[in-house]
């Protein structure tokens, strides 16, 4: 009768999918010959270039909150990381290197390698190597939890930040919105819940073009409260964005679009999904009017639409989001989009 292997060690683990694959990766992170990756007790990075900075970003994705737990593990493995590089696009930063902290109930060989190998194809593509972690057991009843912190660089001084909103700017989303909340609502395994794209490249381009930008992974309605809060306290302006529902009706992912087409949703209450919706991972970003079709000629170039859903100016009290129809006629509060997902509030998850 052959022999049963003994369980996996926390250094067996480390090595077996972690080690050799990814220690080979290379990249801008271990350009410099005295630099030093994964395997030690601490990573050592090449010299960031003159004229850069560093930009960093940590993103927890926790079982049952921030994905299923039948979900897929090699798609787990490319959102683990996902998340973070669209923080990093968030800030038009270029992807340089991660940590990966994994607190597991038991060392499933199968599922790590499957694991593993979304993890590797997204690191790959992006250039961002694994520079180190760590790994722990939780105990059996607990969630398995994933931890990343994520390194990337921005010229200096160029960073995309939240606060840069100006009045006058207009309001875009880049992509499709809703289909993050209605894959959960249906339990449903989707691209956009499981295999989100961080929008590196169009992040890059608009730190040409743009004042503000940030990911959505939240829902819009958060996302923009976030701007908008964070640029009035650092211009002292009191803004306010008036943003078209109907204009939103017109980025609908393609299962909202599926559910307006089987009478499921109304396009009005699809919208309100679509306002709601996190694990998005677009990017919301504020611009000047006059940067619009220069905005609309990169992502053309990226094959990625983009969405004008209104404009900033300054206006009196505390409502921030203001929504309209086509016609410019105010939409009555109990039609207008609710607030997103948060995670000290919101029971279920993703």
């Amino acid at each position: 009768m052959p022999m049963s292997r003994p369980p996996l060690s926390e250094f067996d683990l480390i090595e077996r999918f972690f080690g050799a694959r990814f220690a080979q990766q290379g990249g801008r992170a271990l350009a410099h010959a005295e630099s030093l990756g994964i395997g030690d007790d601490a990573a050592i990075l090449a010299p960031i270039p003159v004229g850069e900075q560093l930009v960093v970003s940590a993103d927890m994705l926790v079982e049952g909150r921030h994905y299923f737990p039948e979900c897929d593990p090699q798609s787990l493995g490319h959102k683990v990381l996902a998340v973070n590089l669209s923080d990093l696009a968030a800030m038009g930063a270029r992807p340089l290197g991660f940590t990966l902290s994994m607190g597991l109930r038991a060392p499933r060989e199968a599922w790590l390698t499957s694991f593993s190998e979304g993890l590797y194809e997204l690191a790959s593509d992006t250039g961002c190597a694994l520079l180190g972690g760590d790994t722990v057991a939780v105990p059996s009843e607990a969630p398995e939890v994933f931890s990343v912190s994520v390194l990337g660089t921005v010229p200096l001084g160029r960073a995309l930040r939240r606060d840069g909103v100006c009045p006058g700017d207009q309001i875009w989303v880049s992509g499709h919105l809703g289909d993050g909340l209605e894959a959960v609502r249906r339990r449903l395994a989707h691209l956009r819940l499981d295999r989100p794209t961080p929008r590196l490249a169009l992040g890059e381009a608009l730190r040409e073009w743009a004042h503000a930008a940030i990911d959505v992974s939240d829902g819009l309605t958060a996302e923009l409260r976030h701007l908008l809060t964070a640029s009035r306290r650092r211009s002292g302006q009191p803004l306010v964005a008036h943003l078209s529902l109907d204009a939103l009706e017109a980025c609908l992912g393609p299962l909202l679009k599926e559910a307006v087409a089987g009478k499921r949703l109304s396009p009005r209450e699809a919208a309100r999904v679509a306002a709601v919706s996190g694990d998005e991972y677009e990017l919301l970003f504020a611009a000047p009017s006059e940067n619009g079709p220069h905005i609309e000629e990169r992502a053309k170039a990226l094959h990625l639409p983009v969405t004008c859903l209104g404009s900033v100016c300054v206006g009196p009290g505390e409502d921030l989001l203001h929504w309209h129809d086509s016609k410019g006629q105010p939409i009555p509060a109990h039609e207008a989009p609710g607030e997103s997902f948060d995670h000290f509030r919101t029971p279920t998850a993703p």
